[in-house]
């Protein structure tokens, strides 16, 4: 190997940036190099070169060894080598774990916590952007004027008494997206994120007010004896009179569950085969599992901790929180292990919230990790 060749070998050592087949060429010189100044007297030009290099790599590796006239140059070059090799791949990991550090810092900027948005289709088969739309009139169908609100809410305002039976809106939010409609009865509807709401232009000539929910939503209904209002899931029906209750009909949660805030709902299967129906009160849940209806005694403030712009986590799996947290931020979720999901975690604050501070939120709760690989969060044992 020449002299120039060995010169830039070093230097490569010097600065961690050598390959292992450049090692290996560079091991395989010495121990040459070696067995001949076991045998031979060594070349002057190449005590030279060995004295140069000691001295190049020792000084750029910050290495203060001192020189023995008994110990060979090369096993010393070898052992600055070595050193300097730790080094530069000490530097090496050090700069990857920064780099990585800095894309999820990166990945983690790019997730934004949800706001106003959803997008109305009328009977028509027109579709209106909302969260685009200017405030006013957006549509007037079936004696029915559609408005927006100038703090962006969905007003209807009927005009003239006539049959809106098959005139059937719906209202759907996509990932990271709430809305607030006001519906033509004045029942008031806070729509959750991943969710769609179905219902007359006009109730004026039905006998009941019937709605049909996927996903989550928080109801303020209008009293009105006379028209009971129903809201109908994939598994349930609600009938009420008048007032405030949360359903979250989410299929990734299991099933659906409803929590009565004020007044009395009665809770039925909404397929009809089974004339099971149950009375909830207040700070009550109902759910259906193995077609039997179940009520539990809750915290209602955690049903409707959404609707008040809140993610509050009591005692519910990891998998449900990271349901709420993928569709807020509009994110997947990844697990590594499957057995992660049964976790409990606890913790409250708010939807706005940077979702690194979210996700610090359960790594304290928990012995979990998170990491982010551009929309994706994954879970990983800590």
């Amino acid at each position: 190997m020449d002299e120039h060749k060995i010169n830039m070998l070093s230097d490569k050592i010097v600065k961690g940036t050598i390959s292992e087949q450049e090692m290996e060429e560079f091991n395989e010189w010495y121990a040459t190099y070696e067995n001949l100044s076991q045998n031979v007297a060594t070349d002057k030009s190449q005590e030279a070169l060995a004295e140069r290099l000691f001295k190049n790599i020792t000084t750029e590796a910050n290495l203060h060894i001192s020189k023995p006239r008994t110990i060979k140059i090369w096993p010393r070059i070898a052992v600055a080598a070595s050193f300097a090799m730790v080094v530069g791949m000490s530097l090496f990991y050090y700069s990857a774990k920064q780099a990585d550090k800095m894309r999820q810092t990166a990945y983690l900027n790019k997730i934004k916590p949800g706001g106003n948005g959803a997008l109305l289709t009328l009977a028509n088969g027109r579709t209106i952007r909302l969260d685009d739309a200017t405030k006013g009139e957006l549509a007037n169908e079936a004696g029915v004027r559609i408005t927006k609100t100038k703090d962006g809410q969905i007003l209807y305002e009927v005009k003239e008494i006539t049959s809106a039976k098959d005139k059937i809106n719906t209202l759907s939010t996509a990932k990271g997206e709430t809305y607030t409609i006001t519906l033509p009865d004045h029942t008031k509807v806070y729509l959750n994120a991943a969710s769609s709401l179905s219902y007359p232009a006009s109730f004026a000539t039905l006998k009941e007010r019937k709605v049909e929910l996927n996903g989550e939503a928080y109801f303020e209904v209008f009293k009105d004896a006379a028209h009971p209002f129903i809201v109908r899931t994939a598994d349930q029906e609600v009938k009420v009179l008048g007032t405030h209750f949360n359903i979250n009909s989410y299929k990734e949660d299991g099933n659906t569950k409803t929590t009565l805030i004020e007044g009395s709902v009665k809770i039925g299967f909404s397929s009809g085969k089974n004339e099971t129906e149950v009375i909830i009160k207040p700070s009550e849940q109902a759910y259906i599992k193995a077609n039997k209806i179940y009520v539990d005694q809750v915290n209602a403030e955690d049903a409707i901790a959404w609707k008040n712009g809140y993610f509050r986590f009591n005692n519910e799996t990891l998998e449900q929180a990271m349901n709420k947290i993928a569709r807020w931020y509009n994110v997947t979720i990844e697990y590594k292990d499957p057995n992660l999901k049964n976790r409990n975690v606890y913790g409250s604050l708010s939807r706005f919230s940077n979702i690194a501070v979210v996700l610090n939120l359960l790594e304290l709760t928990e012995a979990l990790k998170f990491e982010i690989e551009g929309n994706k969060i994954i879970v990983l044992q800590k």
